[in-house]
Order: structure tokens, then C-alpha cells, then sequence
């Protein structure tokens, strides 16, 4: 299909030109100043795509094996899945939120969209890193069930050792300073579990192991 005759019209992914059929193609069609290649909306820096909109695209970039220059029309057509800012704030604003987080984008276009929340809309606002925790007060409590797997896996303990020195007090006041020992333990034992809530049930919290027993018995 990419070396039949004639004209075409063809749609590949991905639109980044990252890897995948589209770059196959681009790597046969690219060198002929007949063929135009459109690139859909934003394209991440150091792909293909991002390279060729730049004007920066090399030989080197296609791999070990292109040997022919890049002489294609290239035009990028504004276009995006996501919403934009006014959109993001307009929807915020609709739902009054306690809280925002933002979890997909760019770093300083997150920071600058938190600040815009939290200035405008007084709505506290988070952009965790991947793997980062966020803690979030909640003013809101509800009862619920919990299994025994979930009360068994709480009893665990989790100590954690802090050695105190002569120059750190462990918290102790001035009185206390010649009582305290020179190892302090505390136990920070963590809850996790996961909540199960089903229409016309008590909300109830699981072990994670019993999540799949628990969804098929529904």
C-alpha cells in the first residue's frame, strides 16, 4: 500500500510520528516534495514530529538505515482531545470542587493553571509528581463496612527508629531532656484499602487481594 500508484489520502498512527506505522510511512514518503504530512496538535519534544515541525530533523533521526533527506510539505493542523484552559476553568467553576488536582500535562502549564484556580476560584489545587502522594483533608465522614482481611492487614505495625542526639531533642521539652532515651520508636502504621461502593449497599472497604473476589461476586 505505501509504494502503490497514485494519490491517497492516508491516516497513521501515532501522530507523533514516535514510532509505528506512521513513521514507516513518513521514513517512504517524506523525501518526495509531492507528499504533504499533517501533523494533529501538540507533538512532545524529541519525537519525530516535534523535530520536523522545529525545522531540526535529521537523517540520524529515522535511524541507521535513511540515507535520503526530508523534502515534504509539513503543515500542523490545530487540533487537540483536551480541553483548554478557559475550558478547564469554566468546568471547575460549574462544579465547585473542595479540591482540584491535576493530573495530565506539562509542569509549568499545570503550575500556571493551579495558581489560576487557586487565585480566582480560592479552590485549593495539587499537580502531584508520578508516585507522589497527596493527602487531602476531608470534612466528610461516612460509615462503612470493613472485611477481615482489611482489619488484619491494619494490626500490622510499622515502627519507624529515630536516634536522638545531644543536640536533638526528639520533640522533648526542657524538663523531660534527661529522661529521654537515645532511640525512640514509633509506629506508623497506614490504613490502605479499597472502597467498594455498590447501589443499594452499604459502602464497605477491602484488602486490594479481595478486589477481584468481591467485583465477581456482583
Amino acid at each position: 500500500m505505501i509504494d502503490a500508484p497514485g494519490p491517497c489520502v492516508l491516516f497513521a498512527t501515532p501522530g507523533m510520528l514516535s514510532g509505528g506505522f506512521s513513521l514507516e510511512v513518513f521514513k517512504h514518503w517524506g523525501p518526495s516534495e509531492k507528499n504533504l504530512v499533517t501533523l494533529p496538535g501538540f507533538c512532545v519534544a524529541g519525537t519525530v514530529g516535534h523535530k520536523l515541525l522545529s525545522g531540526k530533523l535529521t537523517k540520524s533521526d529515522l535511524g541507521p538505515d535513511s540515507e535520503k533527506d526530508i523534502h515534504c510539505q509539513v503543515h500542523q493542523l490545530a487540533f487537540s482531545p483536551h480541553t483548554d484552559c478557559k475550558g478547564i476553568m469554566d468546568l471547575v467553576k460549574f462544579l465547585s470542587p473542595k479540591h482540584v488536582m491535576l493530573v495530565h500535562g506539562e509542569k509549568p502549564k499545570m503550575i500556571s493553571l493551579k495558581e489560576k484556580i487557586h487565585s480566582e476560584l480560592g479552590i485549593p489545587c495539587y499537580y502531584p509528581a508520578n508516585n507522589e502522594t497527596v493527602r487531602i483533608p476531608s470534612t466528610h465522614y461516612e460509615n462503612v463496612e470493613t472485611s477481615d482481611s482489611f482489619v488484619r492487614s491494619c494490626s500490622n505495625p510499622n515502627f519507624k527508629f529515630q536516634k536522638c542526639s545531644s543536640l536533638d531533642t526528639c520533640n522533648s521539652t526542657l524538663s523531660d531532656r534527661n529522661l529521654m532515651p537515645e532511640l525512640q520508636v514509633k509506629d506508623e502504621r497506614v490504613a490502605e484499602g479499597i472502597l467498594v461502593v455498590d447501589r443499594n449497599k452499604k459502602a464497605k472497604i477491602v484488602h486490594k487481594d479481595e478486589l477481584l473476589l468481591t467485583l465477581s461476586e456482583k
